[in-house]
């Protein structure tokens, strides 16, 4: 359900910051047991991100699925409302094609 797809943000997240999935050389069984123990997959050095990054992962994996919050909450979340507009990507995606172009 919507809950779970909220879950998988969240781990998508940490991926997206650290390049790869929490506990990745973690056999499934373990993570498992990790997660239902009460232990929440988080960022490897927290402290390097910023504040509102962290509550937001942490709103996303929330064990207790009445408590995780909503797609709609998130929404909400200053980590999202303070975002600068998608514009101010275009001049890092053009200097990235660049950079791939010049390297072939």
């Amino acid at each position: 359900g919507p809950k779970v797809d909220i879950w998988s943000l969240g781990i998508v997240g940490i991926e997206m910051v650290e390049g790869e999935p929490p506990h990745l050389m973690k056999s499934p069984r373990t993570v498992r047991r990790l997660i239902c123990t009460g232990g929440r997959p988080a960022l490897q050095n927290p402290r390097q991100q910023s504040a509102w990054l962290r509550d937001f992962l942490h709103c996303c994996l929330e064990r207790d699925e009445d408590r995780r919050w909503s797609a709609q909450e998130l929404l909400q979340h200053p980590f999202v409302t303070s975002a600068k507009p998608t514009s101010c990507l275009t001049p890092l995606i053009m200097a990235a094609q660049q950079f791939m172009a010049d390297r072939r």
